[in-house]
């Protein structure tokens, strides 16, 4: 049996058996990055509080500003914008300047990255999970929605940068989570169909929904919260293998 949730896994070779006696051979398992292996909210917390008081806004504005992160971000995963201008639409809406040009309000964002950057971490069970699927002999995706040099960035500066870990950005790609395409040319681009993988992310939306529309596997990661739903995981600790 494989550890963690023995309850549900069996394992017999080279495949997982559930519950409901369907076994299927997995190859394969992708992990979303941003608050499943980085923790994402609390480095963006920080940067937003301090990227405030720098430009002089009065009060707590971080609530204000994963509104518009949400809003704006949302519209590039649906393919209304480009990953740079939903940046750009961010820092216009935040600021409430609407005139300012692109070269400014790259400025802007680059200097909320760098504060971002300093907050970068990887959650404890991240390190040891993505160890454990390749010594497991699985093929390992990291599938996020950013920008690729972004996203190679947080990897290399919190651990997570492992060889034999493949990062698959929406840019690169061409789509967003929970777009099928996405999925799909995720799925190319490993040499694997959707039935050999395993799909784990914070987002049921994105990571676990738009995984099922296209027949993977998906478990949802609820840090802290345990549930009798078994597919929904309170740690990376209790993956089934």
């Amino acid at each position: 049996l494989w550890s963690g949730r023995q309850h549900i896994f069996g394992r017999v070779g080279s495949m997982i058996v559930t519950a409901a006696a369907h076994p299927t051979s997995i190859r394969a398992i992708l992990f979303d990055l941003d608050d499943t292996l980085i923790d994402h909210t609390s480095a963006a917390h920080n940067a937003a509080a301090a990227w405030a008081r720098e430009l002089g806004l009065p009060g707590d504005q971080t609530d204000r500003w994963f509104a518009i992160e949400r809003q704006h971000f949302a519209a590039y995963e649906r393919g209304e914008c480009t990953h740079q201008q939903q940046r750009r639409n961010r820092v216009r809406d935040f600021l409430g300047d609407f005139s300012l040009d692109d070269a400014a309000t790259d400025a802007l964002f680059a200097r909320f990255l760098t504060l971002y950057e300093q907050h970068w971490r990887a959650f404890p069970d991240a390190v040891p999970a993505l160890t454990r699927a390749l010594e497991a002999g699985l093929q390992v995706g990291i599938l996020t929605n950013g920008a690729t040099e972004l996203q190679q960035r947080k990897l290399e500066r919190t651990g997570l940068d492992i060889s034999g870990v493949q990062l698959l950005t929406s840019t690169d790609l061409g789509a967003a989570k929970p777009n099928p395409e996405c999925y799909e040319r995720a799925l190319a681009v490993m040499g694997i169909t959707a039935h050999e993988t395993i799909m784990v992310g914070d987002s049921f939306p994105n990571d676990v929904e738009g995984a099922r529309a296209v027949g993977i596997t998906a478990f949802h990661l609820v840090r802290g919260h345990s549930s009798d739903d078994l597919y929904s995981l309170p740690s990376l600790d209790l993956l089934p293998f």
